[in-house]
């Protein structure tokens, strides 16, 4: 292997890469004009020193980090594969936490099949978390897809931890969004932005497979909500929040 192959492999370059994309969504933040709606929600929470799991859709989440209340601890869901690396330094940067391993599966009789990617230890890892008061980020849609359709493991995960989750969604109207499974939004500087938080939702521990699904739903109908809502906000009424590239 060359010296420059080495170098692109190695943790120095990771390191920079992800200073490098954490320094540009701090710019995002900075220059943006966010108009924030119920933001209460949110602060109840955290005046209460109270966890919760904040939910967004994949692709939609580049800059909701640096809307999170710098005293109180998060950790966000990062895989330990692909790109995981360069993420979890991004997120080291950005002052939020993370805890390694794969979206947790449908249905709770599956995460053996998960042990490989690590979905059983990073379930544990995020209920024990929100036991000890820190709050958790996570995607409801899991890889490859369909995007924007709501697993059942986030509502596991709420219904074991006994939290609640909490939709929320950010975007900003100068924005590129990439062709890919989850049509990853790389959102701009210097532009109108919004950030939507949605109403509660909590999961009795002895919730059915029925009231399972309806949460689920539930979750799904709630982030499809603030997506919208954000969208409109930056003047994209009726955009479409499905898969496509586009420059904007």
């Amino acid at each position: 292997m060359s010296i420059a192959k080495k170098f692109l492999k190695s943790s120095a370059f990771t390191t920079f890469i992800a200073w490098l994309i954490a320094l540009f969504i701090k710019l995002v933040r900075r220059t943006g004009r966010f108009e924030i709606r119920r933001g209460e929600i949110a602060a109840s929470f955290w005046a209460d020193d109270k966890p919760f799991v904040a939910a967004t859709w994949h692709g939609q989440n580049m800059i909701l980090p640096t809307f999170w209340h710098n005293w109180r601890e998060m950790r966000i869901l990062v895989s330990r594969h692909g790109d995981g690396e360069i993420v979890a330094g991004v997120m080291h940067f950005l002052g939020v936490g993370t805890i390694r391993g794969a979206g947790v599966p449908k249905g709770e009789e599956r995460l053996h099949k998960q042990k490989g990617k690590g979905g059983a230890g990073a379930l544990r890892a995020m209920v024990r978390a929100l036991g000890e008061n820190i709050s958790i980020g996570l995607t409801a849609d899991l890889p490859p897809g369909p995007a924007r359709q709501a697993g059942e493991g986030i509502v596991m995960l709420a219904r074991l931890s006994g939290r609640p989750i909490v939709p929320v969604a950010a975007t900003t109207r100068a924005r590129i969004r990439l062709n890919n499974w989850d049509s990853f939004t790389i959102n701009l500087p210097f532009s109108r932005g919004a950030l939507v938080w949605g109403e509660p939702i909590y999961v009795p521990r002895d919730a059915t497979p029925e009231e399972i699904e309806i949460a689920r739903q539930r979750v799904e109908d709630g982030l499809n909500a603030v997506a919208a809502e954000a969208e409109e906000i930056c003047g994209r009424a009726g955009a479409s929040s499905g898969q496509g590239a586009a420059a904007h």
